[in-house]
């Protein structure tokens, strides 16, 4: 059989049923093999830019909660170059994304599209595996589903042109005993236990720190890929502790009375308030990086920090810390509360008052300033709001990045795993085609949020929702402007009007796509389409929301 056949038969026997492409010479026949022989196994998503396949395949990963892979296939050279972007934001993100790309043929000396494509991706995606050999190649393309599954991702797997293309001698046993190699494992990592010494030192700090001034667990994203959620909401009734998140795990305690929102840059003033005020930080599978700490304005002067991470080398590495544990989040935290029951310590609630709680719950999230108006806009402070009100309760929430962004995770809230933003690599223009990954992917209805400019920068994967029926809402905060550069330029004293671009009326391009276009200039405008909004869908729906350029966020100053 060729090559790509065997390919997509571990594919398909690994249970991966949607491959994201945009077809090249170097993969016109898998794709063609795809459509015409594995139809009713495979979905071939066809996308209009390879950027777009990359995304919309990070996104589909995503949505799956760590069990999906998201496989993209995309040509050499020219092609995978155009999805640098998506990669390395995939990279930071650590998906499960499986790529599949040729290399130049190796029995051509020279090939127009050649370049360093394995410096590129190493560079980029950062896992490369290189398969040259048609005897080997189907073990190896079934070691890269493995290393996927294994959590190992994104991987970009390198198979020249000609070997794709060529014949392999294959048995139907040997495919199978690959495949079965790659599905007998399954993403998850062993839980590593803390050093006992290391509790016992972090429990004498919490009884050396003010007994009259709450502690701070602020939990990141390995508390949540952890399970620790019960073992931290126990530590702290325990010890009366107040519960903060990272960005990434924001809104992980929400339904907890004593939830202060996220820290950072961007959090919540209750959070980062508390933050600054406890003697003392439990942090737990938080990276403690510039922005979750504010480049370290989050912690007093006199705030002691404990820090919990599985990984030995993340410990102090972005932040100065008092005393960092290497251990698995939940297992850590359980043997922190474990010590304070030898102790015979119970502080149940001792500081969650009801004048806390009042506290807490008054400190308003979004700033009230008054704001010159523009004609024809809303302000983007109501249109999150309205927007949080009539969302469905069970949806998934993709928000691209921009000034925008920061509206959003102040007013939009969802659990966090049905929150997935694009802030990786700090890159506009992923949202639109991650959000179409994301709904294919999900049964709740899914909301993708961009700016202008950086759905402008994709809009063309607008029609590609639209021939396969993809049922994503798209919402663009139109401000007609770079708002970030805008805000900056203008909170520096510098001239911001270089930043306002003009665009054109997004309703009317959606409609021409095949898509259903709506313009949104007032509150009542939002209202009258409420019941659109997030509803069952055969395609994609925009909405075109002006709103006040002339509206800062807080964090802008």
């Amino acid at each position: 059989m060729k090559a790509h056949d065997a390919i997509v038969r571990l594919l398909v026997a690994d249970g991966i049923d949607t491959i994201f492409a945009l077809m090249s010479e170097g993969t016109m026949r898998t794709m063609s093999t795809i459509e015409e022989e594995w139809g009713d196994e495979i979905r071939l998503v066809k996308t209009r830019h390879e950027q777009g396949a990359m995304a919309m395949a990070d996104g589909y990963s995503r949505a799956g909660g760590g069990d999906r892979v998201g496989v993209c296939l995309v040509g050499r050279g020219p092609a995978i170059a155009q999805t640098g972007t998506a990669m390395v934001t995939a990279r930071k993100k650590g998906s499960n994304l499986l790529v599949v790309v040729p290399e130049s043929p190796l029995s051509e000396r020279y090939d127009v599209k050649r370049f360093e494509q394995e410096t590129y991706l190493r560079s980029t995606i950062g896992n490369v595996t290189s398969i040259r050999s048609r005897e080997t190649l189907v073990d190896e393309f079934g070691e890269a589903i493995r290393r996927v599954r294994a959590g190992d991702g994104p991987l970009a797997v390198q198979i020249p042109w000609d070997v794709l293309d060529g014949d392999v001698d294959v048995s139907d046993a040997a495919l199978e005993e690959a495949a079965a190699a790659a599905r007998a494992t399954r993403s998850g990592r062993g839980r590593v236990s803390p050093d006992r010494d290391l509790v016992e030192r972090a429990v004498d700090m919490y009884v050396d720190s003010d007994a009259f001034q709450p502690p701070v667990v602020l939990a990141g994203r390995g508390a949540m890929e952890a399970d620790a959620k019960e073992a931290i909401e126990e530590f702290a009734e325990r010890t009366s502790a107040l519960l903060a998140t990272t960005l990434q795990a924001r809104n992980y305690f929400a339904d907890h009375p004593y939830y202060l929102g996220f820290t950072g840059s961007w959090g919540t003033p209750v959070a980062n308030r508390f933050a600054s005020e406890a003697s003392l930080v439990v942090a737990v599978g938080a990276s403690l990086n510039p922005y979750t700490i504010d480049d370290g304005h989050v912690f007093g002067e006199e705030t002691r920090v404990i820090h919990v991470d599985r990984d030995p080398l993340a410990l102090g590495r972005h932040a100065e810390i008092d005393l960092g544990i290497a251990g698995d989040a939940r297992v850590t935290v359980e043997a922190l509360t474990d010590e304070l029951d030898r102790r015979g310590i119970h502080r149940e609630g001792e500081l969650w008052t009801d004048d806390l709680r009042r506290r807490i719950d008054e400190s308003p999230t979004m700033n009230d300033r008054t704001f010159p108006k523009v004609p024809g806009t809303i302000d983007p402070r109501e249109l999150v709001t309205l927007l949080n009100e009539h969302l469905p309760e069970s949806k998934r929430v993709v928000v691209d990045a921009g000034h925008h962004t920061r509206w959003c995770l102040d007013g939009i809230h969802t659990p966090p795993e049905a929150f997935t933003f694009t802030l990786d690599f700090a890159s506009i223009g992923l949202g639109l085609p991650m959000g179409v990954g994301t709904a294919l992917a999900s049964d709740d209805p899914c909301v993708t949020i961009c700016g202008d400019a950086g759905f402008l920068m994709s809009l063309q994967e607008v029609e590609t929702a639209v021939r396969n029926e993809i049922p994503v809402t798209i919402v663009v905060v139109n401000d007609a402007s770079l708002g970030s550069e805008y805000h900056s330029l203008d909170a520096a004293g510098e001239a911001p009007d270089v930043a306002l671009v003009s665009t054109p009326d997004f309703a009317d391009v959606a409609e021409s796509l095949g898509a259903d276009g709506v313009t949104v200039r007032t509150v009542e405008d939002l209202e009258a389409i409420t019941e659109t909004i997030g509803a069952d869908r055969d395609g994609p729906l925009v909405i075109d929301c002006k709103v006040n350029h002339e509206v800062r966020h807080r964090s802008k100053g």
